[in-house]
């Protein structure tokens, strides 16, 4: 199993690494598998699909399946180091927040809702955020939130269809565009056989598009329409025009990434929270926040021994984002983990950020 620093998370620790250089970890082996999701062509005809009949398909999205049945068993951190040196990517801000009151004022505009359509046919969602890249259009997520369960006999999972991300996604809102799936990166031992210490995986996005529903008056206005989706209603017709939207990291900014850190100090946990008998939640749940402090975990059962666990106040939906050193009044911190599944009704799950998680990470940042 991997080996973790014993906690080391106060003021100084804390300025030591937010002001370290990254370095690149060095394998022996090729560990990134680079998938393709949808063209620069088939864009628009992807939007489409989610914004017809006024976003029916995004309102019908149900959370995606998460891995079942982990029974993560805390371990200790005590006597143990990394593998590798630490390291952090720094975040970098979007467009300036615009001035006024808002409630959600501390909560980052990095994070949103994935949709995608499963093997079953149907919509599903999960949670990811935007990340720091060269090209600023880069999206965090957990693997199985792009990835199918690898069939039997299949030698590597295949990629969901029609993926899209949008961030700050709410009752249906797109208020920083949508933008669609162009390249996913993974880890291969996710793709090859399903391994949950890497259940992670990054996707490179086209450039935004921001819709703008227009009413058209009559039917021959309706017919001559072609500037996007379009659609009746009970009292008329809808138009909706796909505005330019520019690179996602330029709207909503990117996370940092950090790897290779102490384990039990405090993260963030962003997310939207998933439905329990005693708390129902719909598709349009608010963006939510909690605090908790990581331990390490294993289920050996499921060949699963580097894992991080968290408490927190509500259940996230696989890609919640948990950020190390978050401040609100710029929505900003470090990717140190990634809800992949529960142990229990109320922890959380996450890979280890390692250094080969950076390999696979660095390999998305640097692609055009």
């Amino acid at each position: 199993m991997k080996s973790i620093l014993p906690p080391l998370w106060g003021a100084a620790a804390t300025a030591a690494l937010l002001v370290s250089g990254t370095a690149v970890p060095a394998h022996a082996y090729e560990i990134t598998v680079t998938t393709p999701l949808v063209s620069s062509a088939k864009v628009a005809s992807v939007i489409a699909y989610w914004l017809r009949d006024g976003g029916r398909p995004l309102a019908g999205a149900t959370p995606a399946s998460a891995p079942t049945g982990i029974d993560a068993t805390p371990l200790t951190a005590e006597g143990t180091a990394p593998d590798g040196v630490r390291g952090v990517v720094p975040a970098a801000a979007g467009v300036k927040r615009a001035v006024g009151p808002s409630r959600n004022v501390n909560l980052p505009r990095t994070t949103g809702k994935i949709f995608f359509v499963g093997s079953d046919g149907r919509p599903h969602w999960c949670a990811g955020t935007s990340v720091q890249s060269d090209h600023r259009n880069l999206v965090a997520t957990a693997g199985h939130c792009v990835y199918a369960t690898r069939p039997t006999g299949e030698s590597t999972a295949t990629p969901y269809r029609y993926w899209i991300f949008i961030p700050g996604f709410a009752g249906g809102g797109t208020p920083w565009g949508v933008y669609v799936g162009d390249r996913a990166f993974a880890h291969s031992d996710f793709t090859r056989y399903g391994d949950l210490d890497r259940d992670y995986a990054f996707v490179s996005v086209h450039a935004g598009v921001l819709p703008k529903r227009v009413t058209l008056r009559d039917a021959a206005q309706y017919a001559a329409f072609s500037a996007g989706p379009k659609y009746r209603t009970a009292t008329g017709y809808t138009g909706v025009r796909l505005l330019p939207g520019g690179r996602l990291g330029d709207k909503v900014g990117g996370q940092g990434l950090a790897y290779n850190l102490p384990v039990n100090r405090p993260l963030a946990i962003f997310g939207y929270p998933l439905g329990t008998a005693e708390r129902p939640a719909g598709g349009s749940t608010q963006l939510t926040r909690a605090y908790g402090r990581p331990f390490l975990a294993q289920d050996l059962s499921r060949r699963a021994n580097e894992l991080v666990a968290v408490r927190s106040a509500f259940t996230a939906a696989s890609g919640s984002p948990w950020l190390a050193a978050y401040r609100g009044v710029r929505g900003l911190g470090y990717l140190n983990g990634l809800t992949i599944g529960l142990s229990g009704p109320a922890t959380g799950l996450s890979p280890y950020f390692d250094g080969e998680l950076f390999q696979v990470y660095n390999a998305a940042r640097r692609a055009g």
